[in-house]
């Protein structure tokens, strides 16, 4: 998990003009979505996440009505349904519309079969109603209920009509009632001192609104396991082992120089057993929690023939076997953590490589590191899925000086997540990776360099007055501006609320966990609310 500044892919990064990232993934900072706007987490977390989108002015035109279409492919989307395989029966005016696979999704669901009318038609384009908004909600969330959602339509629901009174209560219909008011309930829609308002339309910002409090709902349903790298300088993170349920020593390393030889180096490169790694072991099983070990290598080309080097491996694989045999280790498994694979021709050679790591470790676990597929193409992510215990994915580091691009912007972790997903990857093998970091722009003269800050001088910016802070949309990540002299700075950081969207993505995407790179630069408020998943 070593840093490295993606300018090794400029070439392949700037080969697509127009594309100033080389991702194709929108992330565009709506002109009038700001940070007064009430709807800009809504708005900018949905956009993240591919689920709604701006139009070609770079606007998201808020105060906009939504369609009856509009916002059916949007609770479509949320509810990540194939809508290839839909087999609802659609009304003649929807047949050739561009949301046809939409309603036909949800009217298989019967989510939407109130719409259509005596004639048959469900008017599609039609501005859609807060009622029927409540409606369609009300009917997905109850869906997922079973026996309460049925002691709930039985009669249940008229409770909470009686608790709410608005005073346009009457106007909402009898047929609807039981699902207006399960969403009321479920506090996806509220009403106002005017009343539900149910024969009103409904604005773009307010469907962000509904579309996110019913992802909220289901993610705060999921428990997360936590892995903790206990690595490089985490010394101060000693106390923090009862906080996750998997600690990863980043303590070794493949070393591998000539053909036919190989060897698990603990003691000389960075990752290495560090002085008073006794008191650290003692930490782990004091809060009775798993302990690996972690094995770095991070040059692509050599790991490429290590890959076909069958003796190095035999020798390599021999030895993690021995150390896991180490009773005064006493490593419940090993995390790998082999970097650089760009030609998707590794790939094969690199999952026979696990499976036969695999097969040498016996029972004990196995997490594999991977990155995002974006540029590096050796890694069967399904294979590796099948073989491995988990696989802890890299969704950071996708910094590029040039484009002013920080580490892990919110729209490229989703967009990293649903690639492996889409690849055959169990969501409960895969781990989400959070690296704390810091990226730093500083222009002097006209002349900008990058930097790394430590994490401890960046929290003092923090608290420096002068220093102007903002929510960087759509990133999600701290900005701190600031000029020190004739200097200009920028720094992007990964502070305490951009970790918190990102496990709330996890759960989104009901991941198995996340994993937390290093565990020494994470601060107590991030500890906090790590503890709270």
């Amino acid at each position: 998990m070593y840093k490295k500044i993606i300018g090794l892919a400029a070439a392949l990064l700037f080969a697509t003009a127009g594309n100033a990232h080389a991702y194709d993934v929108p992330m565009t900072a709506y002109k009038d979505v700001t940070e007064q706007s009430w709807e800009q987490d809504y708005v900018y977390t949905l956009s993240a996440l591919g689920i709604i989108e701006g139009y070609p002015d770079s606007q998201y035109h808020s105060g906009e009505a939504l369609s009856r279409e509009a916002f059916i492919k949007l609770l479509v989307t949320a509810a990540k349904l194939d809508i290839s395989r839909s087999s609802g029966i659609l009304p003649p005016d929807a047949v050739n519309r561009w949301s046809a696979p939409y309603l036909a999704s949800a009217l298989e669901l019967n989510w939407i079969d109130f719409m259509v009318n005596a004639a048959g038609e469900i008017k599609p384009e039609q501005p859609i109603t807060r009622e029927e908004v409540a409606a369609v909600v009300g009917k997905y969330l109850l869906d997922k209920e079973g026996a309460s959602g049925s002691q709930w339509l039985a009669g249940e629901w008229s409770k909470e009509q009686g608790a709410q009174a608005y005073s346009d209560s009457p106007r909402i219909k009898e047929s609807l009632a039981p699902y207006v008011f399960y969403t009321i309930k479920r506090t996806v829609m509220e009403g106002d001192s005017q009343g539900f308002r149910p024969e009103s339309g409904l604005i773009r910002s307010e469907a962000a609104a509904v579309i996110y409090r019913l992802l909220d709902i289901e993610a705060a349903g999921r428990k997360l396991e936590a892995t903790g790298f206990y690595a490089i300088k985490s010394s101060p993170a000693i106390g923090r082992m009862p906080l996750v349920d998997h600690v990863v020593m980043g303590w070794s390393h493949l070393e591998y120089e000539a053909a036919g030889t190989s060897k698990l180096d603990m003691e000389t490169a960075t990752y290495r057993v560090p002085d008073g790694y006794a008191d650290v072991l003692t930490a782990a099983n004091q809060a009775n929690i798993n302990k690996d070990l972690m094995v770095y290598f991070g040059d692509g080309k050599k790991l490429s023939a290590f890959l076909k080097d069958m003796p190095a491996q035999k020798n390599f694989i021999s030895q993690v076997a021995a150390k896991l045999a180490d009773a005064s280790f006493g490593f419940s498994g090993i995390s790998l953590d082999f970097e650089g694979l760009i030609e998707a021709s590794d790939a094969s050679y690199y999952l026979q490589f696990v499976r036969d790591l695999k097969a040498a470790i016996g029972g004990k676990s196995l997490s594999v590191c991977v990155p995002t597929d974006h540029y590096y193409k050796g890694y069967d992510f399904k294979g590796l899925s099948e073989t491995a215990d988990s696989l802890i994915l890299m969704a950071y580091d996708f910094t590029h000086a040039d484009s002013r691009l920080p580490s892990a912007p919110l729209p490229l972790v989703r967009d990293g997540v649903e690639r492996v997903l889409k690849q055959g990857v169990p969501a409960d093998k895969l781990v989400l990776g959070i690296s704390k970091q810091a990226n730093q722009w500083v222009t002097t003269n006209g002349i900008t360099t990058t930097a790394m800050p430590a994490i401890e001088l960046v929290e003092k910016r923090l608290a420096d007055p002068n220093a102007a802070k903002t929510r960087s949309m759509p990133y999600f990540l701290e900005h701190v501006h600031y000029q020190d002299g004739g200097t200009v700075n920028d720094i992007y950081y990964e502070d305490t609320t951009s970790i918190v969207k990102k496990i709330w993505l996890a759960k989104v995407y009901a991941l198995k966990g996340i994993s937390l790179w290093h565990m020494g630069n994470f601060t107590a408020s991030d500890w906090e609310m790590i503890g709270k998943r």
